[in-house]
Parts: structure tokens; C-alpha cells; sequence
């Protein structure tokens, strides 16, 4: 069976699903990705094979310009998030759309597997006719119908060519939400185990030491520190060493000076398999993201989701983490520091968010792993 990988050229979009590929390849399957430039590298990295279609390098390049190129005003509220986003991924989809399709003609998947923003790919598999199977990023989105709307309103040229009314639904969809924390009016999936993947990297001495006080990572993800956020990333840094911790700080190496002095409790750790770091930790301090929000789960830590830098997860996941009493949620239209010194403060100090978060990473090990989904691809792909 042969199966096209598509996701947009990030690494919050590609390595979730990477896990999923390599159990289809490990199963005996071709797998091929496709992508735009962009994306090369990681897939790469990855071990996968891959072929370039023309397109934004980065997907923050279909974010932030319109059609025409002109630059587009950030939103400042989650309604504004949720039309940019949706806009943004259709954006992707349109530019992307001959070189994928082209891509399907000659290589004539059985199956296409993609990420759940990923609209060119259920585009294009519906006009190939060929099976499309989208994968969930972190916890989802509770107002997911509502960008999907947008989306739908900003590819509405490229639909009607297709002769379709809107936005085509996935033949099937991998959710690796745990059960607790699944939006009310989620849709029928197949529930998913979170399998963490990372970049190749080797583990420090430290990392398997026992640590003296409790450990804390921090992490900004890949975005906050290239758009400029290393400078306040350096001021969190030095508000959280206030507190009696030993800090990680997961950030680039390529930002890693511009965070200024680090405090002698703080490693400044570079790109880590954050996976095998996690479980020596106490608690994790980060942007939002998919991929960390699930990686802190899966290790059983309570986090703290600051959310400054504005995406459409952190409007939502942070306030179910909270909901259930297994992380907090630092809201501010500033970097607030004592907010987010007092909330980390509050998640060491009491145990009930980490045996909370216990029963989460629970959950999730009891969900079916990707060795046990690949039968159910096979048969909605006929193999």
C-alpha cells in the first residue's frame, strides 16, 4: 500500500504525525511525504523519504500575507485567531494545491495521511478519489467548525472548481486527545496513543541524574524565539530562577546568547528530545503548543501555558488544562512575570495537579497504540 504524507512545513505540524508514518512503513507500506520546501529538512531528519511542491517555505508565510502578498494585521482576540488560522491554513492549501495534486497523479497513493489543518490534502484526495485520513494535533480545537468555516470561506475558489459545497470530511480521523479532556462535540475518531517523536539529539549526563529541587522546562517552542521573543524569553528565564528550582531552558541553540547571563540554576539545553527529558521533571513552563501540551501529559506533569504569544491551541487548550485541575493558564496582553511566577509557584507547591496529571498520563497509556491503528487504515484504504 502506498501512502502520501502531507502536513504544512512546521515542526508542530510534521512531527505529530510521524509516529503514525513510520507504523505504516514499519508495517511494510511505501511511504512518501510531501511537502514544500520547507518541510525537506525535517522530513529528513525524520528518516522518510520526501518530494518538494511549491509553496510558502514556512507555514507562517500563508499566515501573515493575504493572496495578493500584502501584509495582513495580527488578531488581538480569539474570534480574530480563528478567521486568520482558518484563512491562514487556506492560504497554504491554495498555494500548495497543483504541486500535491501532481504529486497524487504520478504516484497514485492509496491513502493520503495528513495533518487535521492540512485542507489541500483532503482537497486534492477528494478530487484523485483516493481515501484521506487526517491526524489531531495536540488537544484540538472546541472551535474548530468555526475556523473551518473560514477556511472554507478563503478556498472557496479552488472548491468550486472541485464541485464541492465545502471543506471535504476526512474518511477518518486519529485523535490522540485523552478521553478527559476531549471537546464535548468532537466528532467520531478513532482514538490514537500520543507517541512523542523528536529530532535526532544526544541526552546529557544531567538528564538522568537525581535531581536535588525540583526540575522545571521551559520552552518558547520554535516560533517565539525567531520572530524575536529571545530578549523576553531571557526576562522569564530570570523571573522563574527567583524561585527554589533547577530551570531547563529549551531553546535553540542559535538563540541560546540572546537570552543574556544565565542564573547558575539554569542549563541552557538547546534542541533536547524533549520526550526522554521530560519524565526527570517536575513541571513544564511553555507557549501552548500541540506537541508540548501532549508530550507534559504523557510524563504526568502539571504545566503552565503562557499565553502571550497569540495562537488559536492556546486559546483553547490552556483553559481545559485548567478546567481539570492539571495545568494553569497565564493570560495577559503583556509578558506578565509575576503571574507566571505565581502560578508555577502554585503547581509545585500543590500535589493535586500532578496526581491529576497522573491520571491523564493514565488515560493516554491506555489508548490504542499505532501499531494497532494500522489495521484500521488498511481497511478503510482496502489493502
Amino acid at each position: 500500500m502506498r501512502i502520501l504524507v502531507n502536513t504544512g512545513p512546521s515542526h508542530g505540524l510534521y512531527f505529530p504525525v510521524v509516529p503514525m508514518a513510520w507504523a505504516l512503513r514499519a508495517a511494510g507500506h511505501d511511504v512518501l511525504v510531501a511537502g514544500t520546501e520547507g518541510l525537506g529538512p525535517l522530513v529528513s531528519g525524520s528518516g522518510l523519504p520526501f518530494v518538494a511542491v511549491p509553496g510558502p517555505y514556512h507555514t507562517s508565510e500563508a499566515m501573515i500575507t493575504d493572496r495578493a502578498g500584502q501584509r495582513l494585521v495580527p488578531p488581538d482576540d480569539e474570534a480574530g485567531v480563528l478567521e486568520h488560522m482558518g484563512r491562514g491554513f487556506a492560504r497554504l492549501a491554495a498555494r500548495t494545491h497543483d504541486g500535491l495534486s501532481d504529486v497524487v497523479r504520478r504516484w497514485r497513493p492509496d491513502l493520503v495521511l495528513s495533518d487535521v489543518h492540512a485542507y489541500g490534502a483532503g482537497l486534492v484526495a477528494r478530487e484523485h478519489g483516493v481515501p484521506w485520513v487526517e491526524h489531531s494535533i495536540g488537544l484540538g480545537y472546541r472551535h474548530r467548525p468555526v475556523m473551518d468555516k473560514w477556511g472554507a470561506e478563503e478556498l472557496a475558489p479552488e472548491l468550486e472548481r472541485a464541485g464541492l459545497a465545502g471543506l471535504p470530511q476526512a474518511d477518518l480521523t486519529l485523535d490522540v486527545c485523552p478521553p478527559s479532556l476531549r471537546a464535548e462535540e468532537a466528532a467520531t475518531v478513532q482514538p490514537l496513543r500520543y507517541a512523542p517523536y523528536d529530532a535526532p539529539g544526544t541526552l546529557p549526563e544531567w538528564v538522568l541524574r537525581e535531581p536535588e529541587r525540583p526540575r522545571l522546562l521551559l520552552s518558547m517552542g520554535t516560533v517565539w524565539p525567531a520572530i524575536g521573543g529571545a530578549p523576553l524569553l531571557g526576562r522569564l528565564v530570570a523571573a522563574l530562577a527567583s524561585l527554589d528550582v533547577d530551570i531547563v531552558a529549551a531553546v535553540d541553540d542559535q538563540y541560546l546568547e540572546q537570552l543574556g547571563p544565565l542564573p547558575p540554576q539554569v542549563v541552557g539545553a538547546g534542541w533536547m528530545p524533549l520526550g526522554s527529558v521530560l519524565p526527570g521533571c517536575d513541571v513544564v513552563v511553555h507557549h501552548g503548543g500541540g506537541g508540548l501540551t501532549m508530550a507534559a501529559l504523557r510524563a504526568g506533569l502539571p504545566q503552565l501555558q503562557v499565553r502571550y504569544l497569540i495562537t488559536a491551541e492556546q486559546f483553547d487548550s490552556g483553559r481545559r488544562l485548567a478546567e481539570l485541575g492539571v495545568g494553569r493558564q497565564a493570560v495577559s496582553e503583556e509578558l506578565d512575570l509575576d503571574a507566571v511566577v505565581e502560578s508555577t509557584t502554585a503547581l509545585l507547591r500543590d500535589s493535586g495537579y500532578r496526581e491529576r496529571a497522573g491520571k491523564v498520563r493514565d488515560e493516554i497509556a491506555a489508548m490504542p497504540p499505532a501499531t494497532d491503528v494500522v489495521a484500521v487504515i488498511e481497511a478503510l484504504a482496502g489493502a
